[in-house]
């Protein structure tokens, strides 16, 4: 079986960026949409993400926020209580100043599940802000799960269809020191929308084929404790829906729902098979 962690990171305030930003980057755009939307929901899709994976039967994760620029994460609240009430995962979208201060970190989890009203045990950081630390912190915080590693920006190779899990308290006695079910596990970055259309140059037109190559490395995988194939973790992020290349989501969803052998999940679901 081949696991797809499916998530979304939401890197924008509710408002989306100052009008200024967009109109720079107006060539992102087929003309036509930019003519007949405002500025401000160019970059707003959770609706839309829903019922995408609501007709295709998927479920996501979605990180958020809690330091907005010029924006507040209760603007988010009504979007969060929607995906909540409808089987969606919420995770923490850290700020990239707070890897370094376990203290930062609990703040914004604790800021995020005042809304959420239950916690919060996915992870990733904003601009995959990672070091060797990060893991012992979020285990230390109740975190089961981080998704902020990226080994590379243009390729894809079989380092990023890996997982890890990681215990600090016992870290030096192997698995004999604590029950492995209760180890944080990081996912590697496999599939990212900026990276595919920036870094790679990967054009529209080739983007299933950039899937359904992943899914070929992946099925060749294996991962030493029994788990044929590897773990596909992807990032589609809020703002892109629209955009050229981030418009071919569905189309993406449909190819990966097509698979017999693939398994499209939130990351929470992906931690409790691994653990158990």
């Amino acid at each position: 079986m081949q696991y797809i962690f499916l998530s979304h990171d939401v890197d924008w305030r509710r408002q989306g960026p100052p009008v200024e930003h967009i109109l720079e980057r107006k060539d992102r755009f087929d003309s036509k949409i930019f003519e007949r939307t405002k500025p401000e929901d160019l970059y707003r899709n959770i609706p839309e993400y829903m019922e995408i994976e609501e007709k295709l039967g998927v479920r996501s994760t979605f990180f958020f926020r809690t330091i907005y620029e010029n924006g507040n994460l209760i603007d988010y609240e009504d979007d969060i209580k929607q995906l909540q009430e409808s089987n969606w995962e919420i995770g923490l979208h850290t700020d990239p100043t707070s890897i370094d201060d376990a203290e930062k970190i609990r703040l914004e989890k604790e800021k995020l599940e005042s809304i959420t009203k239950k916690p919060i045990f996915g992870n990733r950081v904003h601009f995959l802000n990672y070091n060797s630390e990060l893991l012992n912190k979020l285990e230390k915080l109740g975190f089961s799960y981080d998704s902020s590693l990226r080994h590379s920006k243009d390729r894809i190779d079989e380092k990023e269809m890996r997982y890890f899990r990681n215990n600090p308290v016992t870290q030096n006695l192997g698995s004999h020191g604590m029950d492995p079910s209760k180890w944080i596990i990081e996912f590697p970055v496999t599939l990212m929308d900026a990276y595919l259309f920036t870094h790679m140059k990967i054009k529209e037109d080739k983007i299933i084929s950039e899937f359904k190559k992943t899914l070929d490395i992946s099925r060749n995988l294996w991962d030493g404790e029994g788990l044929y194939g590897g773990v596909i973790t992807v990032i589609w992020h809020d703002n892109v829906l629209k955009m050229k290349g981030g418009r071919m989501y569905q189309q993406i969803l449909e190819f990966l729902t097509s698979q017999d052998d693939v398994k499209i999940m939130r990351g929470i679901d992906l931690v409790e098979i691994l653990k158990n």
